[in-house]
């Protein structure tokens, strides 16, 4: 009996919520789940943009790429970033930002690490903290779509 218990435990992975900043214990192979902190969906897969992609907001716990025929005009909220095309919008990474010698923002970028290759372009403020925390909304807070500043 207690083999079988130990093969149907599932391995798990701990995530930080896009929307409230709580961490969440998820299974390794989910791709969103719902926070039990706030209740709202959260986007855990890995992202590639590869063409024009224009949304309000953009938020994933994983990785988001944008490649070199990419272009993305949203706001930005991930664990990490690469960009080797076009962002628009300002982004916020609880990880790391890295801007290849292609790769262009127009936006503002926060972030705990940023790299930044010779020959890119970063047209905005940056702020790099290794104890960054971003400013989020709480689940009590009225999401408005008034305040698209959110993410």
């Amino acid at each position: 009996m207690v083999a079988e218990q130990q093969q149907q435990r599932v391995e798990t992975k701990e995530v930080i919520c896009t929307h409230c900043d709580c961490p969440i214990e998820i299974p390794a192979t989910a791709m969103s789940v719902s926070c039990r902190h706030c209740h709202r969906r959260v986007i855990i897969e890995d992202l590639q943009i590869k063409s024009y992609h224009a949304v309000t907001r953009l938020a994933t716990a994983g990785r988001l790429e944008v490649a070199k025929k990419g272009k993305l005009v949203a706001k930005v909220r991930v664990r990490e970033m690469v960009i080797d095309g076009q962002v628009e919008g300002d982004v916020t990474a609880l990880d790391r930002v890295e801007i290849s010698k292609k790769g262009a923002v127009v936006g503002n970028v926060c972030c705990r690490r940023l790299t930044v290759h010779i020959g890119a372009r970063l047209a905005g403020h940056f702020t790099v903290d290794p104890d960054f925390a971003p400013d989020v909304a709480r689940p009590d807070d009225d999401d408005d779509d008034d305040d698209p500043d959110l993410i």
